[in-house]
């Protein structure tokens, strides 16, 4: 009868450790595509700001057009950091946004509207890219595989051990 049980336990974790590595694999195979795939550049232009994110932060939204037809990208980080000291970001093309008590970057004031942004773009699929830098949580879902193998592996050895 335990035998029984700790077979189905088994299979159950298992299978759901295998649809979250999936789940974090897909998002890092999307995340690499983007960031390889995007071998075009060209000039794009602010438009407008989007402060959709977590910390209503003003991102620029640069409009760039490839053969004939209009796209608009993003200028976004892969991660917005809170701190109460008074560190302050110099380089506005670090990939996370460091939100503390001192000055922070304005980005309205260093790319207003109308100010040309380098766009990177799949050739093939130029609505898909990024702008200026590639600012994707690659690291991120590859930590998320990483750890959820670990995870999986230390339950089985748990499970193990109890049955």
């Amino acid at each position: 009868m335990t035998v029984t049980i700790f077979w189905l336990s088994l299979g159950i974790l298992t299978l759901i450790f295998l649809i979250i590595l999936l789940i974090f694999y897909i998002f890092y195979r999307r995340e690499i595509k983007v960031k390889t795939e995007s071998t075009a550049k060209v000039m794009g232009e602010v438009v407008a700001f989007d402060s959709k994110n977590q910390l209503l932060i003003s991102l620029p939204e640069v409009e760039y057009q490839v053969e004939g037809e209009r796209y608009q990208k993003t200028f976004t980080y892969a991660y917005f950091r809170e701190t109460s000291s008074k560190s302050r970001q110099t380089n506005v093309f670090d990939r996370t946004y460091v939100l503390g008590a001192g000055k922070n970057l304005d980005l309205r004031m260093i790319f207003p509207i109308g100010s040309p942004m380098t766009v990177f773009y799949n050739p093939s699929k130029p609505q898909i890219g990024f702008v200026e830098r590639y600012a994707g949580l690659v690291g991120f879902y590859k930590i998320g595989m990483i750890l959820t193998v670990g995870i999986y592996l230390g339950l089985v050895c748990i499970l193990a051990l109890l049955g």
